[in-house]
């Protein structure tokens, strides 16, 4: 069922016009006799409104691009209205003008060359491959830029008139007319430093886009190697944690295993590993590459880059995706695509069996989630008893999603706080958390600084964890209850028999909210108001008269399976089952063949 949680607009949330009173203000001001001081004002304000689409409203900087108004178009709008001030202005000598004009067109030239290079540089998914520790010498990426390169690139796309304009107007207003190619200068200098790092990158890029050279060298390095299980990941850095959850399982197989990962730029963000790491980014090099010691493919998404590698018929491709949850995505039919779908336990299956998915109950196998072994039962141990609130995001689009951050998030934390001493909280926000709407990434900045202010008065040291500080599992055994949503979060806290509380942003009934997603059958619900909250939280100082303790034991074999055998065995036991098995059955190729429709896939 689709579900639209409220608190997330469905329009454009900010607006492009934005900068048309900011723009218009700085053109009357050129053009009026006397009127320096305002320009100085009117540009000043230009670049403020510049850095707040930058840091706040990424969704009209967006709109503006494809307006044809991008920064480089506002940077010559603004160019263009300092040389009308000069002309305008009156007691301006022409030398000063004609510095200023020949002065922009000059930099703005060398400004396309090195945005043109930093663009090729930043883009390394266009390298047809890559890899990593797969033996000695092998193809180097260039290193990511620094940040404050990064930092220097950005002046340059949208603020490269900045020191121009507000040197050259305050020379205006003062008399000092040789600031205007002081202005200019300036900026010169930054686009040259921003030019001499991207030299030595661009020399040590050139060889790797030599795709025949380095494809021969990798195939060679691949079939030495002779992997026979493959995990095969498709996103992007931002995503690297679909992969890296994996990576220690891969790792523990008896059999060769290997990752694959189709953008340049995971490599270097998947975490650290002893497996080696392929990439191939072009479709078609992977459908001529020799994969013919592979026997297992394992797939952590449904995306349409995994057909380049589903036309394998001598490859058992199995869907493990990224984590057991009651969303949507959790059952989608494009599974049906693969030989084997592994869930965690009966709930996946169940999952699967009552969608309208299309994925056969025999295709089906049940394997746990051998990741969670870390995970204890034990009590936090921290002097207080921690609550951990970890929201999901907001969702591809509004139908998609469950997260409470927006609607309930504030709420969620400020009364955590309002206990005072007798809890510490760690906020865990989703990684994808703002990528969709600015509104969501407002609403998580505003739940920091919730929690900064409470610990600039002392007390209880909350905290806030992201990127990798620390792991979500790390942040389970540091709490003793769970807030999150519905999401992949519960399953994998289930293990450690901790109360645990869903948001149940839509108020809907508990009876049928619980039945729509069995996951929060063990669970603590909490409504839009959050009004339950304070009476739930004193469960996680007294585990022992936890009402709902016995519930969560039953909900953890249903959604993870049995304890015996563990997980890694049935894992690895499932991966050696369909290695040894052979060739894809012949329905699965008939499927994948090229004659049948995309359509019949979905």
């Amino acid at each position: 069922m689709r579900r639209s949680f409220p608190g997330y607009p469905t329009l454009l949330e900010n607006s492009p016009a934005l900068f048309l009173p900011v723009t218009l203000g700085l053109l009357l001001a050129a053009a009026l006799a006397g009127g320096p001081g305002w320009f100085l004002g009117a540009a000043i304000l230009c670049h403020l409104v510049e850095l707040a689409v930058e840091q706040r409203m990424p969704d009209a900087g967006k709109a503006l691009r494809r307006g044809q108004m991008g920064p480089g178009m506002r940077v010559l709008t603004r160019q263009a209205a300092f040389v009308v001030l000069l002309v305008q202005a009156g007691d301006v000598a022409d030398w000063t003008v004609a510095a200023a004009a020949t002065g922009f067109f000059l930099l703005d030239w060398f400004r396309t060359l090195v945005l043109a290079s930093g663009a090729g540089l930043r883009n390394t998914n266009r390298l047809p491959f890559a890899t990593r520790d797969l033996g000695p010498s092998e193809w180097a990426t260039p290193s990511a830029e620094s940040a404050w390169q990064a930092w220097l690139f950005r002046m340059v796309e949208g603020h490269a008139d900045a020191a121009p304009l507000l040197l050259g107007a305050a020379g205006v207003i003062v008399g000092v007319p040789a600031l205007v190619p002081g202005g200019l200068l300036i900026t010169a200098v930054g686009t040259s430093i921003i030019f001499a790092g991207q030299a030595g990158r661009l020399r040590r890029m050139r060889p790797l886009l030599d795709s025949a050279r380095v494809a021969r060298d990798v195939q060679r390095r691949v079939t030495a190697y002779k992997p026979e299980v493959l995990l095969y990941f498709t996103g992007t850095a931002v995503n690297a944690y679909q992969a890296n959850m994996w990576l220690n399982t891969m790792e523990r197989l008896e059999r060769k295993a290997m990752v694959l990962v189709r953008a340049p730029e995971v490599v270097g963000a998947l975490a650290p590993t002893s497996l080696p790491v392929v990439c191939v980014t072009s479709g078609e090099d992977i459908m001529n590459f020799d994969w013919s010691t592979v026997r297992v493919a394992l797939y952590t998404g449904n995306t349409g880059k995994n057909l380049h590698l589903l036309r394998e018929p001598d490859i058992k491709h199995v869907f493990i995706g990224h984590g057991d949850s009651d969303k949507d995505s959790s059952s989608n039919p494009v599974s049906k695509v693969f030989d084997e779908v592994w869930v965690a336990g009966p709930a996946g299956r169940d999952r699967y069996l009552n969608s309208d998915a299309g994925v056969r109950d025999e295709a089906i196998v049940e394997v746990g989630r051998p990741q969670l072994s870390g995970i204890t039962a034990e009590p936090s141990g921290n002097p207080v008893p921690t609550v951990l609130y970890a929201p999901t995001w907001e969702g591809w689009d509004s139908d998609h999603s469950y997260s409470s951050l927006l609607p309930m998030g504030e709420k969620i934390i400020r009364t955590l706080l309002e206990q005072g001493d007798r809890f510490r909280v760690i906020y865990r926000p989703h990684p994808y958390t703002g990528t969709r709407t600015a509104a969501a990434l407002a609403a998580h900045h505003r739940v920091i600084k919730l929690i900064e202010q409470a610990n600039r008065s002392g007390g209880v040291d909350h905290r806030v964890v992201t990127g990798a500080e620390a792991s979500l599992h790390d942040c389970f055994n540091q709490s003793d209850m769970l807030i999150t949503d519905i999401s992949s979060v519960i399953s994998d806290y289930m293990p450690s028999l901790k109360p645990y509380v869903v948001a149940n942003p839509g108020g809907s009934d508990e009876s049928a909210f619980k039945a729509e997603f069995p996951s929060a059958s063990a669970a603590y619900l909490l409504g839009p108001d959050c009004a339950e909250l304070a009476g739930i939280i004193p469960v996680a100082e007294a585990r022992g008269s936890d009402p709902l303790a016995e519930e969560r034991r039953k909900l953890r074999d249903y959604l993870l399976g049995p304890e015996h055998p563990d997980a890694m065995t049935r894992f690895a036991t499932a991966v050696d089952a369909l290695a040894a098995a052979g060739p894809r059955s012949t329905m699965h190729a008939a499927v994948l063949s090229p004659a049948a429709p995309l359509q019949e896939l979905l």
